[in-house]
């Protein structure tokens, strides 16, 4: 997040400026039966000439575009899981072509991922980042939408023979548009120390909400973490 604001300034394409420290992460799963998730992961959120990481996506910047770049990218998601009764799916390898215009009104951000793992699927990819300031508390508001391709939904969502025996029926999920709503918090603690908390809320499509393999008709996803700025 503080990283996508900061690539907006020319002056510190060349330097090492950013994040990086260790968070906790826990992960509600959309699966039904399947056990939310809690891991120590790293916290990355940098610029280092054209080389950037923002929590979940890294990438490189290529060609200049607008107010931003063209950005060769791939993302660690943990759509996969193992439990419930299910036939386990293993997480997705999505990589592709993305840019973050960064503007006077925030920054507006568009991914297009192909997932190279089992599902062939695609993940296209939109939102919006706001700054504000409140006293030593910084808030980045996030809106965003993610559609998944019918390969994608079919992989994560859909019956194998074996779920539509144990579910008693079969199911298959076309395209889906799942909106979500996020922010990041972020607090000075001491000198170059800043504690960070990040939490997200994606909202299901009815496609993949009609699935017998779906739990809630939300999934939600916190991260906190203790970074040292640069």
């Amino acid at each position: 997040f503080k990283a996508g604001f900061d690539s907006g300034d020319p002056a510190q394409c060349d330097t090492f400026s950013g994040d990086i420290g260790l968070g906790v992460l826990h992960g509600a799963s959309g699966i039904r039966g399947v056990q939310a998730r809690t891991s120590l992961v790293p916290y990355l959120s940098f610029e280092n000439e054209r080389l950037f990481a923002r929590i979940d996506t890294f990438g490189v910047k290529t060609l200049p575009l607008g107010a931003g770049h063209l950005e060769l990218l791939g993302q660690v998601r943990s759509d996969g899981y193992k439990g419930g009764g299910w036939s386990a799916r293993k997480d997705p390898v999505p990589l592709g072509l993305g840019t973050l215009q960064i503007t006077p009104v925030g920054a507006f951000g568009v991914n297009v991922l192909h997932d190279f793992g089992a599902s062939g699927g695609t993940l296209v990819q939109a939102r919006y980042l706001a700054e504000l300031p409140l006293g030593r508390v910084t808030l980045y508001p996030e809106l965003g939408l993610e559609r998944q391709s019918s390969g994608y939904t079919h992989y994560y969502l859909g019956t194998t023979a074996a779920d539509a025996a144990a579910a008693g029926r079969a199911y298959q999920p076309g395209a889906a548009l799942n909106p979500y709503v996020g922010g990041l918090i972020e607090l000075p603690v001491s000198g170059p120390w800043v504690l960070n908390l990040y939490l997200r809320r994606v909202f299901t499509d009815h496609n993949l909400a009609n699935s017998p393999l779906a739990g809630h008709g939300h999934r939600d996803t916190a991260l906190l973490a203790l970074a040292w700025r640069y």
